[in-house]
């Protein structure tokens, strides 16, 4: 998926949150403690937490994001 900002390519994962909400690049395993170091180790990108409440998810939606707009796209279609 292409960022419709910049144009440029938006990196696929998915839309994290147990208490933190973060973005989870594709190919990461969501980590089993939270912490900003190991977030930082698994190239999660911490998102404000107010953004979204979605902690008792057990298939977190899948999502894009842009590293030059800190443009996120979530797709919650499958949790509807």
């Amino acid at each position: 998926m292409f960022c419709s900002k910049c144009g440029k390519e938006m990196k696929k994962g998915t839309l994290n949150g147990r208490g933190d909400n973060f973005f989870l690049p594709e190919g990461e395993t969501s980590p089993k403690l939270l912490s900003n170091k190991i977030l930082k180790k698994k190239n999660a990108i911490l998102l404000p937490p107010s953004s979204f409440g979605i902690p008792f998810c057990e298939k977190f939606p899948h999502a894009f994001w842009c590293d030059e707009c800190k443009l996120l796209i979530v797709d919650y279609s499958e949790l509807m």
